[in-house]
Formats: C-alpha cells, sequence, structure tokens
C-alpha cells in the first residue's frame, strides 16, 4: 500500500527542512509532496533541496493546495500533514494495519505538543476522540484515495475544512483514530499566550458549529 504524504506549506523556512528530514527518515512505502503556496521566504527552495521530495506550487489556501496534491498523488492512501508536524515512527504500519478493515475511509492520529503546559495536556486529552470537533488538520488527517475523490476533496473554504470533510467522509464509511501519536508546535501558542490561544480557538469552533462563514473567521487566524 503507498501512502502519499501531502504537505501544504506556505512561508515555511523555520520548520520545513526539519520536517522533511524526519519524514523522508521514516520507514514505509510512501511518496512525500509539498505543495507551496506562494512562499516569500526559502521554502520552496529548501524543499527542493530534497531529491526525493515532490516539490509543487498552487495558489494559497490550504484546502486549495491539498486538493492540488491530491490530484497529483499516486498512492491508496492520503495522508494530509501539517508543515510544523512530525509523524511517528510506527506510522506506515499503523496506517496499514488499520486501512485492512474496508469499513474505515480516513483516521487520524492522537496529538502531542512539543512544549509542556497544563492546557496542552487538554487538547492532547481531546484529541483521543474521533470525533469532528475534537479532531484537526495538525493531528495527521488520512484518507482512502477513492472515498476522497468521491466526494470531491476538501471544499473550497479558507478554513474549518479538516472539520467540514469529516462530515462527508462518514457517509462514505467509518473514521477512526489511531493510539500513536503525531508532535506538533505549539508555536500558535507561544505567539499570542496559552490562555489567549485557547480562548480564540474555542470561539473560533463555537462560531463555527453556529454557522458563521469560516472566510470570516479565518481573519482570527493566520496562516501559521
Amino acid at each position: 500500500m503507498l501512502i502519499s504524504i501531502i504537505i501544504p506549506a506556505l512561508n515555511e523556512e523555520k520548520v520545513i527542512a526539519e520536517v522533511l528530514e524526519h519524514t523522508l527518515w521514516l520507514r514505509g512505502h510512501s511518496e512525500i509532496i509539498v505543495v507551496d503556496g506562494g512562499s516569500q521566504d526559502q521554502t520552496l527552495e529548501l524543499a527542493k533541496s530534497f531529491e526525493k521530495v515532490n516539490v509543487l506550487q498552487y495558489s494559497k489556501g490550504r484546502a486549495a493546495q491539498m486538493n492540488y496534491g491530491a490530484s497529483q498523488a499516486t498512492g491508496d492512501i492520503l495522508l494530509f500533514l501539517h508543515a510544523d508536524t512530525y509523524l511517528p515512527k510506527t506510522y506506515y504500519n499503523d496506517v496499514n494495519k488499520l486501512m485492512q478493515n474496508t469499513e474505515i475511509v480516513a483516521g487520524s492520529f492522537k496529538l502531542k505538543m512539543d512544549k509542556n503546559h497544563p492546557i496542552f495536556k487538554f487538547y492532547e486529552w481531546c484529541s483521543q476522540f474521533s470525533l469532528e470537533f475534537f479532531t484537526y488538520g495538525d493531528h495527521g488527517m488520512f484518507v482512502r484515495a477513492d472515498a476522497f475523490n468521491n466526494i470531491g476533496g476538501f471544499k473550497p473554504i479558507s478554513f474549518m475544512e479538516d472539520v467540514e470533510i469529516q462530515k462527508r467522509l462518514r457517509q462514505q464509511g467509518r473514521i477512526k483514530k489511531l493510539d500513536t501519536f503525531v508532535t506538533t508546535s505549539s508555536r500558535r501558542f507561544q505567539k499570542n499566550g496559552v490562555i489567549t490561544q485557547l480562548i480564540i480557538d474555542t470561539l473560533l469552533v463555537l462560531g463555527f458549529k453556529l454557522g458563521i462563514s469560516p472566510n470570516r473567521l479565518k481573519r482570527f487566524y493566520p496562516d501559521h
């Protein structure tokens, strides 16, 4: 089973090289695709320095970039990975074993933050539940390519595309959470403050659930 690891990127020069080095080091039958959305820093050049990475360019927008990466992928499974997130060593066997169950169309990992804080423990605890509002793109979401294509991929919205797609995927089959963890950066919290960012995240989720336009919500959530 071939897993296509699709990484949307925009101005990620501080993290992209290390994430790609780590991902290439992992064992498994996979291909790595980086889709740059018009970076103004060295992201594109750094990604292109890895010969085994397929680097693409597309218009800015995480959903659009991931859809384009998926259109160029050849894998049976599409794994969407944030540019500041690290897969576990056993990711390939974990995903492969889970997807042997044909009733399951998609899944994700549990979450660990790269720093310690009581609030992060709460985030990590929530990530064990395979529910729409407890599962996000930084959890390392993966989906069968045929199921992804059947529903037309991510909707062309600027925010919460990772939550929205889960509703449509559940119409195709089950979504399952793995027991292993991805490790993601806490930089959003470091920039805005942990408590402030928690309040922002909570309000954004509530806003989306109440039907507020993703485009309006995106103003309060920068690209990285």
